[in-house]
C-alpha cells in the first residue's frame, strides 16, 4: 500500500515538474531575456567548437544523401512554379522602371578583371581559331552568308529566267551562245560565292587571333559605348512572358541535366573534395573558412526567432512542442525511480 502511494506521489511530482519546466522554457523563449538565452547558447557552442572536428558531427554519406535528395530528386511544386512565373514578370516590370545603368551592376573594376583574364586565355583563342577554320558547320554558315549576299545585294544578270531566254532565241547559234553564257555566269557566280565564303571564314578565324592590344582596344570601345546605357534599354527588348518562359526553360533544362550520370558524379565528387578537405578541421576552423563569425550566428538567430516563436505561441503550438521534448524524460521509469528515492 505504501509503495503504491509513493509511486502516485512520484508521478504527480513528475507531472508538476514537467509543467513547471515547460513554463520556464516557454518564458525563456518569449521574454525580452530570450536574446541573452540564445547568446549564452551560441557562446557555449562556439567555446567548444575548436575541439569538435567536422567528421565527428557529419559523415560524407550524409551530406551526399542531402545533395541527392534536394539537387537530383526534388521536384518543385506547381505553386512554386507559378510563383517563379509571377516574380519573373514583376522583376521585368521593375527593371523597366529602374534608372540603373549597366555599370551599376558591372563596374569598371570588374570589367578590367574579366578582360585581363580573357586576354590570358590564349589556348582557348587558338582552339577557337582552329574550330573556325576547320568546322564544316562554319563553312556552311559562311557559304550561306555569301549566297544570300549575292542574291540580295548584286543585280541579276538576267531579268528573265535563263531557260526562257534561250528558248526565245530564233537561231540555233544564238541558243548555243546564250547557253554557253549561262554556264559561264553560273561558274562565275559559284566562284564569287566560294571566294566570299572563304574570305568571311578567314576573317572570323583571324579575329580570334587578334593581338592582345587590338582585342583590348576593341573590348574597351564596346564597354565605353554601352556601360552608361540604362538596363531598361536591354530589358525592354523582351516581354514579361519571355522572361517567365526563360526561367521555366532553365528549370526544365536543369531537371534534364541533373539526371546525367556525369553531372551527378561531378557534383558528388565536388562534395567529397570539400569533405576530405575539411573533415579533420574543427568546426571553428570550418566556420572561419566560410566567413561565419559568432556575431553572424547571434544576429541571424535574433533576427528570425522572435517572430517565429511569437507565431508558434499565438497559435498554441509552442507549449506542445516543449512538452513533446520534455515529457518522455518525466514519463520514464528511471526518472520516476529517482524521484521516489528523494521523497
Amino acid at each position: 500500500m505504501t509503495e503504491k502511494i509513493v509511486s502516485e506521489k512520484s508521478q504527480l511530482l513528475a507531472q508538476a515538474l514537467l509543467l513547471e519546466q515547460v513554463k520556464f522554457y516557454k518564458n525563456q523563449l518569449t521574454t525580452q531575456l530570450s536574446a541573452d538565452f540564445f547568446q549564452q547558447f551560441i557562446q557555449l557552442f562556439l567555446q567548444h567548437a575548436p575541439n569538435i572536428q567536422l567528421k565527428e558531427v557529419v559523415e560524407l554519406a550524409q551530406i551526399q544523401a542531402v545533395v541527392k535528395r534536394y539537387a537530383f530528386e526534388m521536384q518543385l511544386g506547381a505553386g512554386l512554379l507559378e510563383f517563379i512565373g509571377e516574380i519573373a514578370q514583376r522583376l521585368h516590370v521593375f527593371s523597366l522602371q529602374s534608372s540603373a545603368q549597366l555599370q551599376d551592376i558591372f563596374s569598371d573594376h570588374q570589367f578590367e578583371m574579366w578582360l585581363s583574364k580573357f586576354l590570358e586565355l590564349e589556348n582557348i583563342r587558338h582552339y577557337l581559331n582552329q574550330f573556325l577554320k576547320e568546322s564544316p558547320s562554319i563553312q556552311q554558315l559562311c557559304q550561306y552568308i555569301a549566297t544570300t549576299t549575292l542574291q540580295n545585294k548584286l543585280p541579276k544578270l538576267f531579268t528573265q529566267s535563263d531557260d526562257d531566254r534561250i528558248s526565245e532565241s530564233k537561231y540555233e547559234w544564238q541558243q548555243k551562245l546564250k547557253s554557253f553564257s549561262h554556264r559561264q555566269q553560273q561558274r562565275i557566280e559559284q566562284k564569287i560565292e566560294e571566294s566570299i565564303a572563304r574570305f568571311i571564314q578567314e576573317q572570323l578565324a583571324d579575329l580570334s587571333l587578334l593581338s592582345n592590344d587590338d582585342l583590348e582596344s576593341l573590348a574597351r570601345n564596346v564597354w565605353d559605348d554601352n556601360k552608361a546605357k540604362p538596363l531598361s534599354e536591354y530589358t525592354k527588348q523582351v516581354t514579361p512572358l519571355d522572361v517567365e518562359e526563360f526561367f521555366v526553360m532553365i528549370y526544365e533544362y536543369w531537371k534534364e541535366l541533373r539526371q546525367s550520370a556525369f553531372i551527378q558524379d561531378l557534383i558528388l565528387y565536388g562534395v567529397k573534395v570539400f569533405y576530405d578537405f575539411y573533415k579533420d578541421e574543427s568546426l571553428a576552423d570550418v566556420f572561419a573558412a566560410i566567413g561565419l563569425e559568432e556575431a553572424d550566428l547571434l544576429n541571424e538567430a535574433v533576427r528570425f526567432y522572435p517572430k517565429v516563436v511569437a507565431a508558434l505561441d499565438q497559435h498554441g503550438v509552442l507549449e506542445p512542442i516543449i512538452t513533446l521534448i520534455l515529457k518522455p524524460f518525466y514519463d520514464s521509469a528511471d526518472t520516476l525511480a529517482a524521484i521516489e528515492k528523494h521523497l
